[in-house]
């Protein structure tokens, strides 16, 4: 009897058949960190065959992301790559990304962790495509940059963001009350006197998990950049040779920091991300390439999300710098 496919979503078959067929895990394993149904993980595997997705193995498209990931992994010691699959079927790079992203989120994250969030459009993606989850526990989720000094969407704010992600993990989170960026040093030491705050830092000293998104030069002129900055000299400091900004810290081609930004940023300090155990950079977009790369090159993050088409351009990019030199 023939086998007429679901309507299931692209990337989520692939992921799925992926686990499967590749990383050699069992439905069962797959059902506890995707928190779906076995018979669920059955049917789409069943339809990955129907729809040619796999054959005896993964087809050509998975096979060009091995590729990739093994590629940035040696290039620049990542620790995790993850690549949602081209899906020329597909406009829609944020969904598949998402899909991506959440489900190694949901591997990653453990009982008992601290998890920082940055804030902006992709982490709510990644978070409104994460089930709900119901095995963890005592997992607590803090903002690692104060908030905007225009308006957002509150959807896209750190503070909405670590409560969202709270409540699919079942956890609890801490709200940061402060503005990202202060008019001067002055009045950042006197809002980091303000306790709510300080339990804040300290908590950014024991994060487990850094998650977090990757700003671009070329998006200065862009509303949602534009209200998060508003009434700040913030663009200033994009002025000459930085590329991109990570938690408003923005920095150049080889991932330095702009001299002088942390003395009117309320952020995670920008030396701790090494100390954490799994800092996550989570982006996508040609227009992000240059930026991805020179925070990779910065050793900003252990672990890259990002789509095969990104992952693509920022390699090209890579080899056309080393060619040069």
């Amino acid at each position: 009897m023939n086998h007429t496919p679901q309507k299931y979503d692209h990337a989520m078959m692939v992921k799925i058949a992926d686990m499967y067929y590749r990383q050699k895990l069992t439905q069962q394993e797959i059902s506890n960190i995707a928190h779906i149904h076995r018979t669920e993980i059955s049917r789409m595997l069943k339809d990955a065959r129907a729809l040619g997705i796999v054959s005896i193995t993964i087809n050509t498209e998975t096979e060009s992301v091995t590729r990739l990931e093994k590629f940035f992994k040696k290039t620049f010691g990542l620790k995790n790559v993850i690549l949602a699959p081209a899906n020329p079927q597909e406009d829609n790079d944020l969904n598949a990304l998402s899909i991506y992203a959440s489900l190694f989120l949901s591997r990653t994250i453990k009982s008992g962790d601290k998890v920082g969030l940055g804030w902006g459009s992709t982490l709510f993606g990644v978070v409104s495509a994460a089930s709900t989850e119901t095995k963890k526990k005592d997992v607590t989720f803090v903002p690692m940059v104060g908030g905007p000094m225009g308006k957002i969407n509150t959807n896209y704010h750190g503070n909405h963001l670590v409560q969202a992600f709270a409540q699919k993990y079942n956890g609890t989170s801490l709200m940061l009350d402060t503005p990202a960026f202060v008019s001067g040093e002055a009045l950042r030491a006197e809002l980091l006197k303000n306790p709510n705050v300080k339990e804040i830092i300290d908590l950014w000293r024991q994060l487990d998990i850094a998650i977090f998104g990757i700003g671009s030069a070329s998006l200065v002129s862009t509303p949602e950049w534009q209200a998060f900055y508003k009434n700040t000299n913030f663009k200033a400091y994009f002025e000459g040779d930085m590329i991109g900004d990570i938690l408003s810290y923005p920095y150049d081609a080889n991932g330095i920091v702009a001299n002088g930004i942390q003395q009117q940023l309320i952020a995670l300090p920008y030396t701790r991300f090494q100390q954490i155990p799994t800092t996550v950079g989570i982006a996508f977009g040609d227009h992000k390439s240059a930026a991805i790369l020179a925070a990779l090159q910065g050793k900003w993050m252990n672990t890259l999300i990002t789509t095969e088409k990104t992952a693509d351009s920022i390699r090209k990019l890579y080899e056309l710098k080393k060619s040069h030199l």
